[in-house]
C-alpha cells in the first residue's frame, strides 16, 4: 500500500461546492460550466447554516476563499453559525458517560415536535443542552399549553354543537374587549414572526409565538372560562368566544407549521377538515392592531400581578372577595372601564382605584359578613367542581348537593346551583350525587 502524494485538502472540495454541485438534474455537468445565466439564479446562496466552532475556520472560510478566487464575490447572502450540542449535564455526549441520545431514540421518547422546538427556542450563540428532563420541561411549558387550549375549545364547542361559519367575518359579532385584544395580539404576532423568519431568525420568531401562546392561555382563555359551559345561557357571547378562539387556533397553527409540523397539522385538520395545513397559505394580518388596547391590557396585567402579590403577602386567597384595593403608581394613568372590569374579576375585588404616589398596593382587608358569605359561596362551588372531577361526572350531569354550610341568601343558593348544575342544596355532610 502506498500513499497518493497529490491528494488535496478535503476542505477545498467543500469550498467549491457553490460551483461544483449546482446542475440541471443534480447529475450532469455543473451549471457554472454549461449555463452561466441559469447558474446566477442560484448564486450566491440565500442561506447556509452550520455549527459555529468548527465551520467558521473550515467550511465558511473555504467557501469565501474559493468564491474570492473564482468570482471575487461572496458565496452566500446569509450565514447562521450556531453553538454546540451537549448533554443536559453540560458535557459532550458520549455513550460511555451515559448522556448520549441517538436520534431515533430521542424521536421515539421525546417526540420530534418537542425536539424541533428545543432547537428553535435555543439562542444560536449559546450551546444547547439536550436531554429528557429539558425535553419534558419544554413539552410542559409549550406543547401541553397549546393542547390544553385546543382541548378546552373543542370540548365546549362540541358540547354546544358550534360549527364555524362558512364565511368568517366579525362584522355581525359583538367582540368583547378580550376578543379584540387577543385578535390584536394575533395580528401583532403574525407581523413579528413573518419579519423575523424573513430575516432567518428562528430563535426570536419562536419566542414571539411563545409569548403569544402564554397570553392566549394565561389571560384570554383564563378570563373567558365563564363565557362557556352548560350553565351559561348567553348564547351570543358563547358564539363570539368560539369564533374568536377558532380564528386564533387555526391561524396560530399556520405560524407553528414550520416549527412543529405534526401538532400543527393535527389541530388544523381537525378544526378545518382541510387536507393539510402545509397546503394552506401563510397567514396575513386580517384585523386592526389596536396598540392602545394592547398597551392598556399590558398595564392592567402588571397591576393585577402586584395585587396578587399583595394578597399572597396578606394571606388572603383570591376566592375571598375584597371591597377595594388602591394601587399607587408614580406614573399613574387611567384605564378603560371595560378593561378594568376584567381586572376586578381576576383579583375578585369590588373596586380598584389607581392613584399617584410611590409604587405600592393597599388592600382593604376588612371582611364584612356579606363578603365572607360570598367567599364561602365561591369556595363551595370550587369544592363541588373538584368532586365532580373525582367522580368522573360529565359536563352536563345534574347533581344534588349536601354541605355543612348553606347560605341564607336565596340568590347565593341559586348561584351555586347554576354554576354546578345542581338541582338541590341541603344541609348535611359534604357530598354530591347524580340527580
Amino acid at each position: 500500500m502506498t500513499r497518493v502524494a497529490d491528494v488535496g485538502n478535503p476542505w477545498l472540495d467543500a469550498g467549491i461546492v457553490s460551483f461544483s454541485t449546482i446542475s440541471a438534474d443534480n447529475e450532469s455537468r455543473p451549471l457554472y460550466k454549461v449555463d452561466r445565466k441559469e447558474f446566477e439564479k442560484w448564486y450566491p446562496a440565500d442561506f447556509i447554516t452550520e455549527s459555529f466552532p468548527g465551520q467558521f475556520k473550515n467550511w465558511f472560510y473555504s467557501l469565501l476563499a474559493m468564491s474570492t478566487v473564482l468570482e471575487k464575490k461572496e458565496p452566500t447572502k446569509t450565514i447562521l453559525g450556531f453553538g454546540t450540542l451537549f448533554g443536559e449535564d453540560g458535557r459532550p455526549m458520549h455513550k460511555s458517560w451515559g448522556n448520549a441520545i441517538e436520534f431515533n431514540e430521542g424521536a421515539d421518547k421525546i417526540g420530534v415536535d418537542v425536539m424541533r422546538w428545543m432547537f428553535a427556542r435555543q439562542n444560536p450563540a449559546e450551546n444547547l443542552l439536550f436531554g429528557y428532563k429539558i425535553a419534558d420541561e419544554t413539552r410542559r411549558k409549550f406543547h401541553l399549553i397549546i393542547w390544553n387550549i385546543y382541548n378546552f375549545f373543542v370540548t365546549y364547542a362540541n358540547l354546544d354543537g358550534w360549527q364555524p361559519p362558512k364565511n368568517l367575518t366579525d362584522e355581525k359579532l359583538k367582540l368583547s374587549i378580550l376578543d379584540k385584544w387577543i385578535l390584536s395580539r394575533l395580528g401583532e404576532t403574525i407581523l413579528d414572526v413573518t419579519k423575523l423568519l424573513e430575516e432567518y431568525d428562528a430563535f426570536k420568531s419562536a419566542g414571539a409565538i411563545e409569548n403569544f401562546v402564554n397570553d392566549l392561555s394565561l389571560w384570554y382563555i383564563r378570563r373567558s372560562r365563564d363565557r362557556v359551559g352548560p350553565c351559561i345561557e348567553f348564547r351570543k357571547d358563547k358564539n363570539v368566544f368560539y369564533y374568536t378562539t377558532y380564528v386564533v387556533l387555526t391561524t396560530l397553527s399556520k405560524l407553528l407549521a414550520p416549527f412543529i409540523p405534526f401538532m400543527a397539522e393535527t389541530i388544523y385538520r381537525n378544526l378545518t377538515k382541510e387536507n393539510s395545513i402545509h397546503l394552506s397559505s401563510w397567514p396575513e394580518k386580517e384585523w386592526e392592531i389596536d396598540e392602545k388596547l394592547i398597551n392598556e391590557m399590558s398595564f392592567l396585567r402588571a397591576i393585577i400581578e402586584n395585587i396578587h402579590s399583595a394578597r399572597k403577602q396578606e394571606k388572603i386567597p383570591v376566592r375571598q372577595p375584597l371591597s377595594e384595593v388602591v394601587v399607587y403608581l408614580q406614573n399613574s394613568k387611567q384605564i378603560n372601564n371595560k378593561i378594568l372590569k376584567i381586572g376586578l374579576e381576576e383579583v375578585n375585588v369590588k373596586k380598584i382605584s389607581i392613584k399617584e404616589g410611590n409604587d405600592k398596593v393597599v388592600l382593604n382587608t376588612k371582611i364584612t359578613f356579606l363578603l365572607a358569605e360570598e367567599g364561602k359561596v365561591r369556595e363551595l362551588i370550587r369544592k363541588v367542581q373538584e368532586e365532580r372531577k373525582k367522580k368522573g361526572l360529565n359536563l352536563t350531569q345534574k347533581i344534588s348537593i349536601s354541605n355543612i354550610w348553606v347560605p341564607q341568601d336565596k340568590k347565593q343558593i341559586q348561584q351555586i346551583l347554576t354554576k354546578t348544575l345542581g338541582t338541590s342544596l341541603v344541609k348535611g355532610d359534604f357530598g354530591i350525587k347524580k340527580a
